[in-house]
């Protein structure tokens, strides 16, 4: 299946803000620092949204079809398993 560009894009910049939350304001580490955290973020927002998609569908509720709430949980869930495993 081919996903449009536009909620790709949205999708890509909501795991970077989850990263930068992660280490910014929540003050926790990830190997990488910032950077690392907003790329492990990203990637967990698309797969976020792609696992997602289908539990959280009442919730997409935008003309871009983005599942910001997949997107968020995906991002921070993944951020979490790789500081937990940066700190074994």
């Amino acid at each position: 299946m081919v996903r449009p560009p536009i909620p790709i894009l949205i999708q890509i910049a909501l795991g970077a803000v989850a990263g930068w939350y992660y280490i910014k304001v929540m003050k926790r580490s990830v190997f990488g620092h910032l950077w690392g955290a907003i790329v492990v973020g990203i990637i967990g927002s698309v797969l976020g949204c792609i696992a997602l998609d289908g539990v959280f569908t009442f919730l997409i509720n935008n003309p871009l079809t983005v599942n910001f709430v997949a997107a968020f949980f995906g991002a921070f869930l993944l951020i979490w398993i790789f500081s937990k495993l940066a700190h074994q």
